[in-house]
């Protein structure tokens, strides 16, 4: 009986071909390893370029950090010396209103018309706004000088430092003059 049954599955492998049927699980995994192979080489390549980052770019920017923090400092400075320049702005716009209503100074537009017909019934402020003080002098809005917060020259630099074989860049003087903050 043992023999019969190895007979008849030797006869079922040779008629099977089992080359034709294996052939193409063959050449899948063939394929497969040919991939992991190229996936392994990117990740070797991936690992270089992260470690010559880690060496040479991450020390080149934590050096410019402080250069960073000062522009950072300057830039808020700026947005508040802009403030300020708008407060002062809208302060000395609302001297010239009142200026224009003291000297019946006609707007130019609709509203003019509108305010002298009195249409819409509003009755007209008995007390007007001035721009004087109590013994009748005018009192101009305090506001910046720009002497104060500007060199009329632009920044001062020093000499630049000679060093072979480097880049020679000017070294300011301090508070550079355009950061907002007053001279002293």
């Amino acid at each position: 009986m043992a023999e019969e049954l190895a007979q008849d599955y030797s006869g079922y492998f040779k008629a099977s071909n089992l080359d034709q049927e294996l052939k193409p699980i063959s050449v899948g995994i063939d394929r497969m390893m040919l991939r992991l192979e190229e996936f392994e080489n990117l990740l070797e390549l991936v690992k270089a370029e992260s470690s010559v980052a880690l060496t040479q770019n991450v020390p080149q920017l934590l050096a410019l950090r402080p250069e960073l923090d000062v522009l950072c400092d300057r830039i808020d400075k700026l947005e508040q010396f802009v403030g300020m320049v708008g407060r002062n702005l809208d302060a000395v716009e609302k001297q010239v209103q009142i200026a224009e209503e003291e000297l019946d100074i006609p707007d130019k537009t609709i509203n003019v018309l509108l305010k002298s017909l009195n249409i819409f019934g509003k009755p007209k402020p008995t007390e007007r706004l001035t721009n004087r003080n109590a013994n009748g002098l005018y009192e101009p809005v305090a506001v910046f000088k720009t002497e104060q917060y500007f060199r009329p020259n632009g920044p001062e630099q020093k000499p630049m430092a000679e060093k072979e074989g480097s880049k020679e860049e000017p070294v300011s003087s301090g508070e550079d003059c355009d950061t907002g903050t007053p001279e002293k």
